[in-house]
């Protein structure tokens, strides 16, 4: 398996930011802004991730989200972001790559949550030419 890992400071801003783009309502849980349980996705925008292409495209196959506590505003999070399997698979149309990733995410040791991503490549793909 593969892993990246960093940390992120979840401001009230970037929540409110986030919360904005999906048009979802700002949730307040004992005075503390609360991030949208979808917000673990953007994470990735932090990692350098080197076993994906930014040449080319993916896409979105599943995810799935798992909270032990809320996402709140002003957290530290130490977010590891694995790749914990990668299947090429053919199709009608072709090549297909899946790639399945858990990012695990906590705060001052306590784990907060845990998001599922499969990221899917479309075309013939030799993976010794992508630097994994």
């Amino acid at each position: 398996m593969r892993s990246v890992q960093h940390q992120l400071h979840i401001s009230a801003e970037w929540i409110t930011q986030y919360a904005s783009s999906i048009e979802a309502p700002l949730q307040v849980m004992n005075g503390d802004l609360i991030a949208p349980a979808t917000m673990p996705i953007i994470f990735w925008q932090a990692f350098d991730i080197p076993w994906l292409s930014k040449d080319v495209p993916f896409i979105h196959g599943m995810q799935r989200f798992s909270y032990e506590a809320p996402i709140i505003a002003g957290m530290n999070l130490d977010c590891e972001l694995w790749l914990t399997k990668v299947e090429k698979k053919r199709s009608k149309q072709g090549w297909l790559t899946f790639y399945d990733h858990t990012l695990v995410c906590s705060s001052d040791g306590a784990l907060i949550g845990t998001a599922e991503t499969v990221l899917i490549r479309v075309g013939d793909y030799d993976e010794k030419n992508n630097n994994s």
